[in-house]
């Protein structure tokens, strides 16, 4: 680690007000220098992913953006400079965190079937002109795919392509408030029209009213196809553990009468290992289990780092460049629920876009048991464990602290969860109002049965 940067860290960090910011205030230039310096330190010494500070060169690359954060004069400069410092590190749960954006967007959302990203919701104002399913062609006259590349995936935090991709859908629309943003679009039917938007939505407190405004409920479960339980799972965030527990518990009598089981995960972006115990407990059979992967976090020795500056010794040269880890052990799932009591049935779960942290330990402990067989598309690819750091002004960093490993050394991280059997959500089929993964599952489960 350089020694001078280092010295200039402790000046700043002497220099820090200890002022009350306001929520959204910009902090002060000093403010400002400390929570980039904060934030370099904790990624020195707690990233879970070491060999990427290398790739980076952290050290330079904090250099680099000393002036850019003491130069920015406006809490949504300082927001996004501090993003694409974090997005340098693609590790999706390793980003800047705020509860208040500093940025806004116009009251229309997007998603996207591979590289074709369609309106999925917009506001009752404006639909006429920007039909629900119309096609986004250009914005501000530059190609999406181009103005998505240059002007929203560097400050994507993400460890896989695709969700690089499908988060920058989610982001695409996002930039400084009261901004217009000019769109060109192609309708359903074919035209193309040209409409200029203003980035007001959550200036003016989400009150434009939204076409679709799709809300899912954390659990649904139905039964579809005559004999097969349904259950879309949209949401594990610790708020919702007691309804999810609730409603599965609920529903369970009818579940067992059916011949099979599909669980839905698209679209769930994590929460709380919470909000899927006591699902798992009743659809595994064996009375201790864990996640199929090791655990590693980083470990720091000083009298060993120091002894590595000049040594030959391997080991402590990793102790030297900062990269040793440790395993972690973790308690096991103990399940106390009944063999009577629980679902035997063959299980498929439908995985793919936005399936993301608490949502993929589910997802890897059902595939890694071999108790569900996984259809769909690869998940987000961020597990692990994030450390949130508080920062001067109404922000926090996030970062991982925690990596997994599976057991032939590879890091679920990098691909995401792969699915047993790969089908992709078909964009003439969802404007039919099908849905051919569901189908594709249904059709699966059939076969198992």
């Amino acid at each position: 680690m350089n020694s001078n940067i280092l010295k200039y860290t402790l000046v700043v960090c002497l220099l820090l007000s200890n002022e009350v910011l306001a929520q959204n205030t910009l902090p002060s230039r000093e403010q400002r220098i400390y929570s980039l310096s904060d934030i370099w330190k904790e990624l020195h010494y707690n990233f879970a992913f070491p060999h990427k500070l290398q790739e980076v060169n952290i050290d330079s690359l904090y250099i680099a953006y000393l002036p850019k954060v003491a130069e920015v004069e406006s809490t949504y400069e300082y927001y996004r400079i501090l993003s694409s410092f974090m997005a340098n590190f693609n590790e999706a749960h390793t980003r800047i965190y705020t509860s208040k954006r500093p940025d806004d967007m116009p009251p229309i959302k997007a998603i996207n079937f591979g590289e074709k990203i369609i309106v999925s919701d917009i506001s009752q104002n404006i639909v006429d002109q920007i039909p629900v399913n119309s096609e986004i062609l250009k914005i501000n006259d530059i190609p999406v795919l181009a103005y998505i590349k240059d002007s929203v995936s560097p400050f994507i935090s993400a460890a896989t392509p695709h969700w690089k991709f499908d988060k920058s859908v989610i982001e695409l629309f996002y930039g400084k408030p009261q901004s217009k943003v000019n769109l060109t679009v192609k309708k359903p039917n074919g035209h193309l029209v040209k409409v200029s938007m203003v980035r007001n939505y959550y200036t003016n407190n989400a009150k434009e009213v939204m076409v679709v405004n799709k809300n899912l409920s954390p659990i649904n479960i139905e039964i579809i196809d005559g004999d097969i339980g349904y259950i879309q799972l949209s949401s594990f965030l610790g708020g919702y553990v007691d309804s999810i527990n609730s409603v599965f518990e609920s529903n369970l009598p009818k579940l067992r009468r059916c011949k099979g089981l599909v669980i839905d995960l698209r679209g769930n972006r994590g929460g709380s290992d919470q909000a899927w115990e006591r699902i798992a407990y009743h659809l595994i059979s064996q009375s201790e289990f864990d996640l199929p992967v090791k655990y590693f976090s980083r470990m720091h020795i000083a009298s060993y780092k120091n002894w590595g500056s000049n040594s030959t010794n391997p080991q402590l040269k990793e102790y030297y460049r900062g990269t040793v880890m440790e395993e972690i052990n973790h308690s096991l799932y103990v399940n106390t629920i009944d063999d009577t009591l629980k679902l035997h049935q063959p299980l498929v779960i439908i995985s793919g876009q936005h399936v993301a942290s608490a949502a993929e330990d589910f997802l890897l402990l059902m595939k890694g048991l071999g108790r569900a067989k996984v259809i769909g598309e690869p998940s987000v690819g961020c597990v692990g464990e994030p450390m949130f750091v508080p920062l001067p002004g109404d922000f926090e960093v996030m970062i991982c602290v925690k990596k997994y490993v599976n057991s032939d050394g590879t890091q679920p991280n990098d691909t995401g969860i792969v699915p047993d059997i790969k089908v992709i959500r078909d964009y003439d089929e969802y404007l039919k109002g099908n849905d051919n993964v569901l189908e594709s599952s249904v059709a699966e489960l059939r076969r198992l049965i």
